[in-house]
């Protein structure tokens, strides 16, 4: 007898998204950063648009955590060592000045990610921890690569890379398993995975629209 088992949520996701998140990792916004063809402002405006992404997102996933009581599904991902809102905070403060607040305005994609991430229900698990993963798993991978490129092409400093350094959670690559055990031992059902999947593809298909208007 064959015993059929469900592809686990990690794989999923990384196999689900592949396209959506190739796409976003190869605009050519992000391409042009990737090489050092951008201005040192560009890298600014970026880390702006992320303040705006990451507050949504960190409100979101705390109210996920409260409308998950019994901790099985939201709280379980929703480490708040990842957190990246005041890193971004002294980022900013670094890069503009104290005004930095009064300086920077999300852009019109941004504010669509952002009025996505407002309307996500609270408990909605497989929606909060689809967005949570799409930022947070690739910040603490693809991202230490952005902090090299920002350091060595454009002169920041580690006072404004506070946004990539993740030493909070220890060494990242158990810590990436980790999370994937954790995201594979969800309880979820068919429709809930349907849902986790594409909800990930959104998240990606909102980050490229966001890095196509800095591009513009």
């Amino acid at each position: 007898m064959t015993i059929v088992t469900a592809t686990p949520i990690s794989t999923l996701l990384r196999d689900g998204t592949a396209t959506a998140h190739s796409q976003a990792e190869n605009t050519s916004f992000m391409s042009a950063l990737g090489s050092g063809n951008l201005t040192r402002q560009d890298a600014v405006n970026l880390t702006a648009q992320y303040y705006f992404i990451y507050t949504a997102l960190e409100q979101a996933a705390r109210r996920g955590c409260s409308a998950d009581p019994e901790g099985v599904t939201t709280s379980r991902i929703a480490d708040p060592r990842l957190e990246r809102v005041p890193a971004l905070g002294r980022d900013l403060a670094a890069m503009i000045g104290p005004d930095w607040r009064e300086q920077i305005s999300p852009l019109p994609a941004t504010r669509q990610y952002v009025a996505t991430l407002e309307h996500i229900p609270d408990a909605d698990a497989p929606a909060l921890i689809a967005h949570h993963y799409v930022r947070y798993l690739g910040d603490i991978a693809g991202g230490q690569v952005i902090a090299r490129v920002l350091a060595g092409h454009y002169g920041f400093t580690a006072d404004e890379l506070n946004f990539y350094d993740f030493s909070a959670i220890g060494k990242i690559p158990p810590y990436r398993k980790q999370y994937k055990d954790t995201l594979d031992s969800l309880p979820f059902d068919e429709v809930e995975r349907a849902s986790l999947l594409s909800n990930a593809r959104q998240a990606f298909t909102l980050n490229s629209r966001v890095f196509i208007e800095l591009a513009g």
